[in-house]
């Protein structure tokens, strides 16, 4: 199995498609799988969000709707750009030359699913199944946010997006709030009469030093991400525009810590005859997978019968595998050991990239 998957990937992460720009590899994924009899429906989300493409919905020749099928997800994004990529092989350990990131985030799930989808077709194996290419994942579950799977009968999902070794799954994940405070105070002359005016820059960075960034629990974190604000350097700045996210495993602390940043901004800004205003929103829900629930249990089953010892954890990253929970599919987000994602030194094992492959073939087998 390892060489042809193997070329795949190395081929895969060759392609430079940025979130929003995926149509690159939608034409990719659809040449891999010309001359296979694949009905490959491309949905409109692409119109929705201002992409050059949409959701990619591969339905094999086996795929029935008179019965429940699964869903098996890859994004056809990457965090950063893959252009100049040179791939370095060496002793089953696939990285880039360290001057770009390999795109292991995630054409190592693109790779596997078209590596099965092909297989299956090709074998002629049974198994009732769908294979879905989502597109913005990596700046908001796009894709997997306007998905509709309700034509397919897919009563759960497998996202193959996560950075740990096989045998690992998510099975509750963080949700993301993102926020933008803006603060105004007031133009003036920086030299002839700053007295006169109120530094909006100032203000937020008075607010800002009050606030904790970071990890703020084990179950908690806040990032300030990006500051703008001032037209010239001589004049004093009369707005400043601050933007982050909370992150947490349930929306309470979430709301709870939004509430902290509001009035801490509000306490500094207002007495010193500024304004601001906070405006939230829901970048992705989180979720917490029961046990004892279907898509819970095929994963602990399939995996177990492979002889890997089920791992089921809590991560502080998101996935398409929140969006489809979010939307009433339930969803697990296995482990395909794309390790230390969006930096240059991330890697793939290929053992890695094969057990991953027979994971995929493991699961489709449970449908026949």
């Amino acid at each position: 199995m390892a060489p042809a998957l193997v070329d795949l990937f190395l081929e895969a992460i060759r392609v430079d498609a940025l979130s929003l720009h995926e149509a690159p590899v939608a034409q990719f994924a659809r040449r891999a799988l010309r001359d296979l009899n694949i009905r490959i429906v491309e949905d409109d989300t692409g119109q929705k969000v201002g992409g050059d493409c949409g959701n990619l919905i591969c339905l094999p020749p086996t795929w029935t709707h008179e019965r429940p099928a699964i869903a098996l997800l890859a994004h056809m994004d990457t965090p950063r750009s893959t252009a100049g990529v040179r791939p370095v092989v060496t002793n089953g350990r696939i990285a880039s030359d360290g001057t770009t990131i390999l795109g292991v985030d995630n054409r190592a799930g693109l790779s596997i699913l078209l590596h099965v989808l092909t297989r299956h077709v090709r074998e002629g194996t049974p198994g009732n199944f769908i294979v879905v290419f989502t597109m913005g994942e990596e700046i908001g579950m796009y894709g997997s946010k306007h998905l509709d799977l309700s034509p397919y009968n897919v009563p759960m999902a497998f996202v193959f997006d996560c950075s740990r070794r096989p045998g690992t799954f998510i099975r509750s994940a963080v949700g993301s709030s993102l926020y933008k405070a803006t603060v105004t105070g007031r133009a003036a002359h920086a030299g002839v009469a700053p007295e006169k005016g109120i530094n909006a820059i100032h203000l937020a960075a008075q607010a800002l030093s009050r606030l904790p960034t970071g990890r703020l629990s084990p179950a908690l974190t806040c990032n300030m991400a990006t500051i703008s604000g001032g037209t010239a350097t001589n004049v004093v700045p009369e707005r400043c525009t601050i933007e982050g996210e909370v992150r947490a495993f349930s929306p309470g602390p979430i709301d709870d810590h939004l509430a902290v940043i509001d009035r801490t901004f509000r306490s500094v800004v207002e007495p010193q005859g500024g304004a601001v205003t906070l405006d939230t929103s829901v970048d992705f829900p989180p979720f917490s997978l029961d046990p004892s629930c279907a898509v819970f249990r095929r994963t602990v089953d399939v995996l177990s019968a492979l002889g890997l010892t089920p791992d089921p954890i809590e991560y502080l990253g998101g996935s398409d595998a929140n969006m489809l929970n979010a939307n009433g599919t339930p969803a697990v987000n296995l482990g395909i050991g794309a390790q230390n994602p969006h930096a240059n030194d991330e890697f793939i094992l290929v053992e890695d990239l094969e057990m991953s492959a027979t994971i995929a073939r493991a699961l489709i087998a449970t449908t026949r």
